[in-house]
């Protein structure tokens, strides 16, 4: 039995739509700085005080690692990551926000949490806490 949801009649559908609906949210903030939502959600994942690894952050923004590596050329082009050895297996490459990185981070943060606050307004703080629950309830079962 499959429901339809908003003329979506599977959850892969709902979700894609969920998610295309709610990068349109961000879309002024990305465009204005020349990012794509993979570069973002790269960047939303990093720290500009440790790094991680290519294959780490991959997981993290949920890419496949050719495509994180070539989001990660155009991010460290534009001077927005670092890339350093790790200090214990120098053969290991991190990844981290430069100043100007973080500078970005922050500014997009600012628009992604207005649209949250939003979107918690529309649907209701007991909706929005439960859609989280349900959501990090079927990524456990995942793992």
């Amino acid at each position: 039995m499959s429901s339809v949801v908003s003329g979506v009649a599977t959850l892969h559908g709902a979700l894609r739509a969920a998610e295309r609906d709610w990068l349109r949210h961000l879309e002024v903030a990305l465009c204005a700085r020349q990012l794509t939502a993979d570069q973002w959600a790269m960047l939303s994942n990093l720290s500009d005080s440790t790094g991680i690894t290519m294959s780490e952050l991959a997981v993290r923004a949920q890419l496949p690692p050719s495509s994180a590596t070539r989001h990660a050329d155009a991010l460290a082009e534009r001077g927005l990551i670092f890339r350093i050895a790790a200090e214990d297996d120098r053969r290991r490459i991190l990844i981290g926000l430069t100043q100007r990185g973080t500078d970005l981070v922050d500014s997009v943060r600012e628009q992604e949490l207005l649209a949250e606050a939003e979107l918690r307004k529309r649907m209701g703080s007991r909706n929005h806490a439960e859609l989280l629950r349900l959501l990090d309830l079927m990524l456990q079962h995942q793992q």
